[in-house]
């Protein structure tokens, strides 16, 4: 770029070196924002394991979901910033992402090439599109883990309810040939008490002639 400069007599030109730099405000808040959905997501996930366990606690998803974020977190390239930590984002020893805004756009202002190439875009390959890709393996309306896992815990819940229906089925049954058998023995019992009664007066009877006739 030249400047023109004026004078009385003259009019030269001398170079100006013109630094032109993009706005980061809009990365910014998007790494922001990812860092704190991640860190909710983690959040979630550790709620279904360990002692007091949510519903999940126990099944195979809750690896699956750890081991997929992890990959989202630990994504690496061999550019100019070959991790998250290269845009001020740090993963610290609990799972969680700390965001540092000055280490992006330092990093943003000295190599943007490297940052843009790092990004990639959500088709286009780098961080986003493996982004991309692992959330739609998680989140797919038709195949994505959280689906698949859902349909998979239904058809327990329906397999377990069909077994406690078959079950209750032959309680009840059994508790009404109990009741019936109860019923039987009970009539039993009556007619032996009335047996024992009728003897019990024929002895006493027999009893009394005795005493009589002796």
């Amino acid at each position: 770029t030249l400047r023109a400069i004026s004078g009385t007599s003259a009019t030269t030109t001398v170079p100006v070196d013109i630094t032109v730099t993009r706005s980061t405000s809009a990365v910014n808040t998007a790494l922001s924002a990812f860092a704190d959905a991640y860190n909710a997501a983690i959040d979630e996930v550790d709620t279904q394991r360990g002692q007091g366990a949510g519903a999940l606690g126990g099944q195979f998803v809750v690896s699956q979901l750890v081991g997929l974020l992890s990959s989202i977190s630990t994504f690496s390239s061999d550019g100019q910033i070959s991790g998250l930590k290269g845009l001020g984002l740090d993963l610290k020893t609990n799972g969680h992402l700390t965001y540092a805004a000055f280490d992006f756009m330092s990093a943003d202002l000295t190599g943007s090439t490297g940052v843009t190439s790092f990004l990639g875009s959500a088709t286009g390959g780098g961080f986003l599109k493996n982004a991309t890709d692992i959330l739609k393996k998680i989140e797919d309306s038709a195949t994505g883990l959280l689906k698949t896992s859902k349909t998979d815990v239904t058809a327990q819940i329906t397999r377990v309810t069909n077994t406690i229906a078959a079950k209750q089925s032959k309680v009840d049954a059994l508790q009404i040939r109990l009741q019936n058998q109860m019923a039987i023995t009970d009539a039993l019992i009556a007619a032996m008490q009335q047996q024992v009664s009728y003897f019990s007066s024929l002895f006493g009877a027999q009893q009394t002639a005795n005493s009589m006739y002796k």
